[in-house]
């Protein structure tokens, strides 16, 4: 059973704790990591701490080439990378091979548009003065990311902070920290100079509060829970320090009567239980015009049951298990819950045995909900899909945004006019209309009420991680 320390200043560090990482689809320890405390958190920090003034320094061109070069790293290590998410997180190899080639291409934009990153010199006139308006790194980043998307999300960090000029302290998912270690080794092995990328493996109770309480990062970027989120803002507030926060989601897709509903029900269902139904912008809640309910129930019902669930390693897999115990239970309980107040489980609502063990729950499709039962509150993080019909747009519209969040939503409908009047309405950071894809990097990305602070990707994400600063220069 291999051991992986922290990666700090270019090096592996261990600790004197360890914590066994658990193979989702077979329930079987395979790794160990260190639980990094108060020492190795410290020793991450003041690396980039130190690290910061020469990497500011290094030209714009350089930063952005180191990022090219990590980008090619890890399209040269594809089918590794492809190892380590499936095993660490449970998701098909197919898939998991798609998020790393996806995080190539992010850290390549990122790399771009690093480069466009510009001040301002207004013409005001002021005789013998000129007024600069710049841009420059935020300083020490401390980013944090989740077990659902390791690579990803990741890459949508590190991307902007390193481009920009900013050095980064990451700490992963305890359950997910491998593909973390291994794409800051392959930073190093790119050039990048040590100290820039530090990762800190370890709980978010522990290494991730030790991390966040440390008065020296002065950039929070999180991924991960609403209530996680809040914490962090509150402990950041100490230094007013900035924080970006993409943070939970209850996602509703509207499906008007003329909707070309057959042709979208594909899309519907990979958007719905993709990864298992684990990531924030999925499809939870359908609403769908009554004129079409029956027909679009039945046949959703029908294709739901027939998804595949099975280990990561199986090539037929379509689902893979929920990541660890702890989150099948609570969507387990959710659900249970939702039958107890008045819900009724059209397909799956169990827990599934496959082999000798894992953690897998049957894809799921629940009707009669209503707006006051607990799961339409809270973050349902698994593959279930609440299906309700509505009698008209309007109404649809409220009880979509009737949620505490507010990240992403869907409308599908052959009225432009109807289309645009409703995508003012929905209360979400991106709203799709008649198609679905993934998120662009050219575009931003990130949540409205508790969905959120801040944007992730696009020249809005990249300037996150810088503060502006003004200049008056007399002469």
């Amino acid at each position: 059973m291999e051991s992986y320390g922290c990666w700090i200043n270019g090096e592996r560090r261990n600790g004197e704790r360890w914590a066994f990482l658990v193979d989702p689809s077979t329930g079987a320890a395979f790794a160990r990591t260190t639980m990094a405390g108060a020492s190795l958190v410290e020793a991450a920090v003041e690396s980039a701490r130190l690290s910061l003034p020469a990497w500011r320094s290094t030209p714009a061109h350089r930063r952005s080439a180191l990022l090219h070069s990590l980008a090619a790293a890890i399209r040269s290590h594809v089918e590794e990378l492809a190892g380590l998410l499936s095993r660490e997180v449970g998701k098909p190899m197919g898939a998991a091979a798609d998020e790393a080639l996806s995080s190539s291409a992010l850290l390549d934009y990122c790399a771009e548009e690093s480069l466009r990153i510009t001040g301002e010199m207004p013409l005001q006139g002021y005789h013998r003065e000129r007024v600069l308006i710049v841009r420059e790194p935020v300083g020490v980043v401390a980013a944090i990311t989740p077990f659902n998307y390791p690579l990803s999300t990741l890459t949508s960090k590190i991307g902007p902070a390193l481009g920009v000029g900013c050095t980064l302290v990451a700490k992963p998912d305890e359950h997910t920290p491998l593909s973390t270690l291994r794409l800051a080794e392959l930073a190093s092995e790119a050039g990048f100079p040590p100290g820039v990328f530090n990762v800190v493996t370890g709980t978010g109770h522990e290494t991730g509060r030790l991390l966040v309480d440390h008065p020296d990062p002065r950039l929070i970027t999180f991924t991960g829970s609403t209530a996680v989120g809040k914490g962090i803002q509150a402990a950041s507030a100490r230094w007013v320090r900035k924080v970006i926060l993409e943070l939970g989601g209850h996602c509703p897709a509207v499906l008007c009567a003329d909707a070309p509903w057959r042709r979208l029900l594909p899309q519907l269902v990979a958007q719905t239980f993709k990864n298992c139904g684990q990531y924030c912008y999925r499809i939870t809640h359908m609403l769908v015009a009554r004129e079409i309910y029956s027909d679009f129930l039945r046949e959703m019902v029908e294709a739901v049951a027939r998804l595949r669930v099975g280990p990561a390693s199986d090539p037929m897999t379509e689902l893979g298990p929920l990541n660890h115990p702890e989150i099948l239970e609570r969507l387990s309980g959710q659900v249970a819950a939702a039958v107890r107040e008045g819900a009724r489980v059209e397909t799956g609502g169990r827990i599934l045995t496959v082999g000798e063990g894992g953690f897998y729950f049957a894809p799921t499709v629940l009707t009669g909900v209503t707006s006051g039962m607990a799961i339409m509150r809270e973050e349902v993080f698994g593959p279930v899909a609440i299906i309700a019909p509505f009698d008209d747009v309007e109404s649809a519209i409220d009880e979509a945004n009737a949620t505490p969040y507010g990240l992403a939503a869907y409308l599908f409908t052959a009225d432009l006019g109807q289309a645009m009047e409703c995508a003012d309405r929905l209360e979400a950071g991106s709203v799709w209309i008649n198609r679905i894809h993934q998120s662009y990097a050219e575009a931003p990305f990130g949540g409205m009420k508790e969905s959120g602070l801040g944007r992730e990707k696009s020249h809005f994400g990249v300037e996150e991680f810088t503060e502006l600063k003004t200049i008056y220069l007399s002469y």
